[in-house]
């Protein structure tokens, strides 16, 4: 029987450049794909934060229509405190109760504010807040504390007309009404105050003129909302081509 003998294949050395040049090579393959998801990440953030960005916007401009209609009726509200108080202080024959009455009732109204804060806190619980500019950032941050202020200063007033306010006129006035489902509640009978004592009379105007001041101090704060969002509305406005 005749044996074949495999050859023996000889394999000579690579040189030292060519495991050089492959491992270069390795190298740059890796590098590329590192830059190129880097690449990728940035404009997946850059988008995100865009989309943020605009949502966040949206909550500003409804925001500020919010606070307009505030003012507006504030100005009413501290308008009626006015005239309620100049016809407290009339002599006795020439007071109406029941104009007072729906002067002062006025007074009760409470107008709090209602930030749309959700697009902020999603970009701060997200971690997305480190994707804007610090200049934006800051203003952000600002306009989230002076919305705070806001909030805490009709707090304030809420409470002074539920717990002080209101108990004082329901013990002042009488306030039995009718309930007619087309126009809401009416009053049944002429409106009057049943106690007219000097006393009662100053105390009353004393109530309403804290409720006015109240009313102003929150109108402040409204003013000063204003001016920070037409500053956060024009940065990203510019910053993200907003409309």
């Amino acid at each position: 029987m005749e044996v074949h003998h495999h050859p023996q294949l000889e394999h000579k050395p690579k040189a030292w450049k060519e495991y050089l040049l492959e491992g270069l090579m390795i190298f740059l393959a890796v590098i590329m794909g590192f830059i190129a998801e880097n690449i990728r990440e940035s404009i997946s953030e850059h988008q995100r934060t865009a989309e943020f960005a605009r949502a966040y916007y949206e909550d500003i401009k409804k925001d500020t229509s919010q606070l307009y209609s505030l003012i507006k009726v504030s100005d009413h509200k501290i308008r009626a405190c006015d005239s309620t108080i100049a016809a407290m202080h009339l002599p006795d024959n020439l007071q109406r109760d029941t104009i007072e009455y729906r002067e002062g009732q006025v007074t009760s109204n409470v107008f709090p504010f209602h930030p749309s804060s959700g697009s902020y806190e999603q970009i701060k619980s997200s971690g997305s807040l480190r994707f804007f500019r610090q200049e934006m950032v800051n203003i952000m941050n600002e306009y989230d504390l002076q919305t705070k202020q806001a909030v805490n200063r009709d707090d304030i007033e809420l409470k002074f007309i539920i717990d002080q306010y209101i108990p004082f006129v329901m013990r002042l006035q009488n306030v039995e009404v009718g309930y007619d489902f087309r126009f809401g509640a009416k009053t049944a009978h002429e409106l009057y105050f049943p106690d007219r004592s000097l006393a009662t009379k100053r105390l009353f105007i004393n109530y309403v003129t804290v409720a006015k001041l109240l009313r102003m101090r929150s109108m402040q704060e409204y003013v000063k909302l204003l001016e920070v969002s037409d500053k956060v509305l024009s940065e990203l406005k510019n910053e993200y081509t907003l409309e």
